[in-house]
């Protein structure tokens, strides 16, 4: 009886631990938001505003019924953010807020999926794995802004999930849809067709034996992948092979746009050797590219040991796969662990074809921490058993309790004070706020230097999708293949497009603005970073000065 009481104890006290962790988890990732990061990057804004013309016309921006991929910018973006945010923006408006929801309800979900998928390797590996996610600055930093290709690695997970299920169990309703997700990530971040055939491959390969006794089911699953990835698989051929559309898909219910340019073409610059440097000083800095959105200064990317311990835990299974592979692909407890190599390996195809930066191999890092869990797990079992393994694993616990929570800390009470608030333009709300109370002008000129400045006003301003899609004055960058808007409605973003002539309104960085225009402006806002006024024209401010 007693045994019972302890082994119930137990079991109650674990729960409590993973409760705990899911908590500490759920809080950093949704204390102070949507206000930390402060201000709105450009590509949350151009998905957000996406979601808002789909929801108002059925269209993207520039007039594309639903596409496959959006033109965006004009080198294209990653579509599954702003579908996602479509119900959101009918439901709450266009807003910060619903611009980073989807975002962190899919960091949030992420936190169990994760434990759920490690659970089969063990208590131990399953909470240290939950830990180490929780407070990675990596995941908890990506959970709260709205970049579209950082739903890839949910989705990615949940497939490895439903495969690793679906190999243990031999389940129809389990494997029939697990491949969708993979089919759905395509549409989060586009570098998954770089990672799916290696990853494919090497399931194939590891759970053979498994896949062939329910060949009818797994045929299903592909056939669905397939039919749910098609559109996309469309506008690959569409843009890089044939470069122009097949003169039937108009006819479809959605949308492939041919772009201006690609992102290969744009990358096509750069030789291998560039690419062997670049990559080579990237890894060695632990993937991280140094950019205030993606990394704590003074805290690793993910928490430390990590990339380690992920290393040693490839190369154990992967020792321990050569030698009993059989048995490894029939136990459930592994197949997750076989399915995290496999995903990580899938990975290093990406080093070898361009440039990469944090964003370009968010990919790679779940399958790290999970494997760096395993190993934890593995090694303290393997210890002599006079070793105090219970303290040992609390321990190691503490440790990275201690290192996430100051991370977290940070995050939360120095960051928003820090260069993000530049690099996310804070302050714009108040700005364009002001620009909505200019009287008396009919031209508003936005900063060329903002990027993108013209989603922005479009986001601020809530902008009707219809009415700029009939204003536009648009050019396209012979260099770049970028989309120049010059004007539409009041605003103008091209000096060359503006009435100088006339008084209009402005709204400039302050350091862009010079003394010599000092007689001519009349100021209406002014905070650190901006300034919303009236130019005046020469002739007049002249006139206004004379006695």
């Amino acid at each position: 009886m007693r045994s019972l009481e302890q082994y119930l104890g137990r079991q109650r006290a674990y729960r409590l631990l993973v409760l705990a962790v899911l908590g500490l988890g759920f809080f950093v990732r949704v204390w102070h938001f949507p206000s930390v990061p402060p201000g709105l990057n450009q590509d949350e804004a151009a998905s957000a505003y996406e979601a808002y013309s789909l929801a108002e016309t059925g269209c993207d921006k520039w007039g594309n019924p639903w596409p496959a991929y959006f033109p965006a910018w004009g080198s294209g973006q990653n579509v599954l953010l702003a579908y996602l945010t479509v119900p959101v923006v009918k439901a709450f408006g266009l807003s910060i807020f619903s611009a980073r929801l989807v975002s962190l309800l899919v960091g949030l979900l992420t936190l169990p999926l994760f434990y759920y998928g490690l659970r089969p390797m063990g208590r131990y590996p399953a909470l240290l794995g939950l830990l180490l996610l929780a407070l990675a600055p990596w995941h908890f930093m990506l959970s709260r802004w709205g970049l579209e290709s950082n739903l890839a690695p949910f989705w990615m997970l949940l497939g490895c999930v439903m495969v690793a299920r679906a190999v243990s169990t031999q389940q129809r309703r389990w494997i029939i849809p697990s491949l969708l997700p993979f089919a759905i990530a395509l549409y989060a971040y586009g570098i998954t067709l770089i990672i799916l055939p290696t990853l494919f491959a090497l399931v194939l390969i590891a759970f053979f034996q498994l896949i062939s006794q329910r060949p009818g089911p797994w045929l299903l699953a592909a056939c669905l992948f397939v039919v749910v990835a098609a559109p996309f698989g469309l506008f690959i051929i569409e843009n890089y092979v044939l470069e122009h559309n097949l003169p039937w898909t108009d006819k479809l219910f959605f949308s492939t746009p041919v772009l201006p340019a690609t992102r290969l073409s744009q990358e096509s610059h750069n030789t291998l050797r560039d690419i062997y440097e670049v990559n080579s000083m990237f890894v060695a800095r632990g993937f991280t590219d140094s950019t205030v959105y993606n990394q704590l200064p003074g805290y690793p990317l993910l928490l430390r040991f990590t990339w380690a311990l992920a290393a040693l835990g490839s190369c154990t299974l992967l020792y321990r796969l050569a030698k009993w592979r059989t048995q490894l692909s029939k136990r459930r407890h592994e197949a997750m662990g076989l399915l995290l190599l496999a995903w990580a390996v899938a990975c290093i195809p990406l080093i070898f074809l361009f440039g990469l930066n944090t964003n370009r191999v968010n990919h790679f890092f779940l399958p790290c921490l999970g494997l760096a869990a395993w190993f934890v797990n593995m090694l303290i079992r393997h210890l002599r058993p006079s070793t105090p393994k219970q303290f040992i694993r609390g321990a190691v616990l503490a440790w990275f309790v201690l290192e996430g929570g100051l991370a977290a800390s940070y995050y939360l009470r120095h960051y928003p004070h820090g260069p993000i608030k530049e690099q996310f333009n804070s302050g714009l709300p108040a700005a364009f706020a002001a620009v909505n109370r200019l009287q008396g002008v009919g031209q508003v000129y936005v900063t060329p230097h903002l990027p993108l400045g013209y989603v922005y006003t479009l986001f601020y301003q809530r902008y009707p999708p219809a009415q700029f899609q009939r204003e536009a004055q648009v050019g396209i960058d012979s260099l770049e293949g970028a989309y120049q808007v010059n004007r539409f409605g009041r605003y103008v973003f091209n000096s060359q497009y503006l009435a100088q002539e006339a008084a209009y309104g402005y709204l400039l960085y302050k350091d862009e603005l010079q003394a010599a225009d000092q007689t001519r402006r009349k100021v209406l806002f002014s905070d650190e970073i901006w300034e919303v006024g009236i130019m005046l024209p020469l002739q007049n401010s002249v006139e206004a000065k004379a006695p």
